[in-house]
């Protein structure tokens, strides 16, 4: 009887083991497939290497739409780049779950009125190494009219993933944010524009 319920706790760690290594392989399947989708697009988009007029559209006009591309059917406000973090990441306009699994997404506001929240999937080539950011990391936005945003982290803080009010809550010119771990908690980076 002993030597039965040994084995079958044997048996059932096995399985326990094949299957965390059966999720692990197909979460690293589904963030290389972000990473190349990514990278993809991004060779796609046509951002102007630098803005044609002396006063950017935006400035006139903070409250106007970001202007988009689109890619294979997803819509693109522009690119958003992370030098410390060797990232180089377009953005769709709008956050879905389906989104989430080709590139980064706005989640709110827009960098013409320093409200920006872009969220991403813990994926490593998307918004996974985060929590490497430190305080004073620069990054930056760039819109489909080639328009720069230059951003510096001010602080990185973890919320509670019904926490939708703290998100939001603050003066944030830009906010990054991605689930950590399992889903548990959100990993936020603040920034601030240069």
């Amino acid at each position: 009887m002993k030597n039965k319920k040994g084995n079958m706790f044997i048996y059932a760690g096995l399985v326990m083991i094949a299957a965390a290594g059966i999720f692990a392989g197909y979460n690293f399947y589904e963030s290389s497939k972000a990473a190349k989708s990514a990278a993809d697009v991004s060779q796609q988009l046509h951002i102007p290497e630098t803005v044609v007029e002396d006063v950017p559209l935006y400035v006139s006009y903070p409250e106007m739409e970001m202007p988009t591309e689109t890619v294979d059917g997803h819509r693109y406000i522009g690119r958003l780049e992370i030098p410390v973090l060797n990232l180089e990441l377009p953005v769709m306009e709008e956050w879905s779950y389906d989104n989430f699994k080709i590139a980064p997404c706005r989640y709110s506001g827009t960098a013409y009125l320093n409200n920006f929240i872009l969220a991403a999937h813990n994926y490593r080539y998307h918004f996974g190494t985060l929590n490497n950011l430190s305080e004073g990391d620069k990054m930056s936005f760039t819109d489909m009219d080639g328009n720069v945003f230059e951003y510096e982290v001010i602080l990185k803080e973890v919320l509670e993933p019904d926490a939708i009010e703290d998100l939001l809550a603050g003066q944030w010119d830009l906010t990054l944010f991605t689930c950590v771990g399992n889903g548990s908690h959100r990993m936020v980076v603040r920034c601030k524009v240069l």
